[in-house]
């Protein structure tokens, strides 16, 4: 009796316990953070930055040194300031955009109930901006033509944002297929 009493005793303590648990991590001499919500020419942006946590660091660079990416370890974190104002995309009833894939002109159609300064941008798969149209939208249907007959054949993204008191409220980006 008193073995059978020993071996529950055993077995509710092996399930109420709790196993220590071990990540991965690294202790950062100095670092930081910095959030840019954006402006209506300007997209929101994060940057992280620490000090003291790798024995390799290796830069690369984009688009002619315009853009560097330095490789290290950072912690992951999330900026109170992006969680508090959540940025909602575009529904399918809201933007319409065809002919896609598209050799000339492309029709773009906004209707939305929200208002505010719209920013229509074209980028390439570099992130390199070929176009900027920005316009104030009151809930009236728009009706735009963008002329792709200039560009390369090859995919873009059409990056469309909703701006309301200097405040992004609305954003979303569409691929576009460019052929000859």
């Amino acid at each position: 009796m008193m073995k059978l009493t020993k071996l529950i005793a055993l077995l509710v303590l092996s399930i109420h316990s709790h196993a220590q648990l071990l990540e991965p991590g690294t202790l950062n001499s100095t670092g930081g953070n910095f959030v840019f919500r954006g402006t209506p020419t300007i997209p929101n942006f994060s940057l992280v930055w620490s000090v003291g946590e790798s024995t390799l660091i290796e830069t690369f660079s984009v688009n002619g040194g315009l853009y560097f990416l330095t490789q290290g370890v950072l912690q992951p974190f999330v900026p109170v300031d992006l969680q508090t104002v959540p940025i909602k995309g575009w529904n399918k009833e809201e933007v319409k955009i065809y002919p896609n894939p598209v050799s000339t002109l492309l029709q773009f159609d906004l209707f939305s109930n929200d208002t505010g300064r719209v920013v229509l941008r074209v980028l390439d798969l570099l992130g390199n901006t070929h176009g900027v149209r920005e316009f104030q939208y009151n809930t009236l249907p728009v009706n735009q033509k963008i002329d792709f007959s200039k560009y390369a054949s090859g995919p873009y993204y059409l990056m469309l944002s909703l701006y309301n008191q200097g405040q992004l409220k609305k954003h979303g980006v569409f691929k576009i297929l460019k052929l000859r």
